[in-house]
């Protein structure tokens, strides 16, 4: 998910246009397009990243995760670390470790997917645009694809409708222009977005729902889903950083 279609480059994609694609084993370039990438972990990448890998969220961050910050929007990012010769640690010669689980921008390849805030708070604008991927053999193979038939095919619905969710945040009303989180509100954005063990550690303490003026039953939601633990998280953090959700 990218903000806007700032810094991205490839062709972008008339509504309704089709493209050529396909992947696998027996082409090439098998695995080119894990090296050597700046590639992005959104909070629900982290989630199921987290059940592919059977680890707790801190040890993902440690050790695969990269923390930066976006130079258009000013919001903390993470990436995943690259080994010392630029291949993802994920990937592996018969293919990726965790497919089943593999993150959006992943997914998505090798199309690019921007976002705009909605008009009046409705859903939000996108685009897809055709990356630019040099040395990519998939483009030569006679699939013709449309958009929607990606998303189905790779898993995105799921994922886009996470993302879309924490658009709430990311394009938050209050927010003007870039932003600039001091290093409590870093952390806070760490354990809420990415960090769901301590984040549930925090909701479940006495008091929390009143405090931050959350229902509840939106607590005894999130006890029972991981998927509605995050998106507490991204309400409550609103809440920290602007004031509402």
């Amino acid at each position: 998910m990218i903000e806007a279609d700032q810094g991205l480059t490839g062709r972008r994609l008339a509504p309704g246009e089709r493209f050529q694609f396909a992947c696998g084993p027996d082409l090439a370039c098998f695995n080119a397009c894990c090296r050597d990438k700046r590639l992005p972990l959104l909070p629900y990448d982290l989630l199921r990243l987290r059940r592919a890998l059977n680890l707790p969220s801190a040890q993902i961050l440690e050790q695969f995760a990269e923390l930066e910050t976006d130079p258009i929007s000013g919001w903390p990012a993470l990436r995943i670390r690259l080994s010392e010769d630029g291949a993802c640690p994920f990937v592996s010669p018969a293919g990726c470790r965790v497919y089943a689980h593999r993150p959006a921008c992943c997914r998505v390849y090798p199309l690019a997917r921007a976002v705009r805030p909605g008009a009046a708070g409705g859903p939000p604008q996108e685009v897809f645009l055709l990356q630019d991927a040099p040395g990519c053999l998939g483009w030569s193979e006679p699939r013709e694809l449309s958009v929607e038939r990606w998303i189905q095919d790779q898993g995105l619905a799921e994922y886009q409708a996470a993302n879309n969710y924490a658009l709430r945040l990311f394009m938050h009303p209050r927010r003007t222009g870039k932003v600039a989180l001091n290093q409590a509100q870093t952390h806070a954005f760490i354990s809420a977005l990415y960090n769901l063990e301590v984040f549930r550690q925090a909701a479940a303490q006495e008091g929390f729902a009143s405090r931050w003026g959350l229902a509840p039953e939106r607590l005894a939601q999130a006890r029972g889903s991981e998927e509605e633990l995050l998106r507490l998280g991204v309400d409550w953090l609103a809440g920290v950083l602007f004031g509402g959700g």
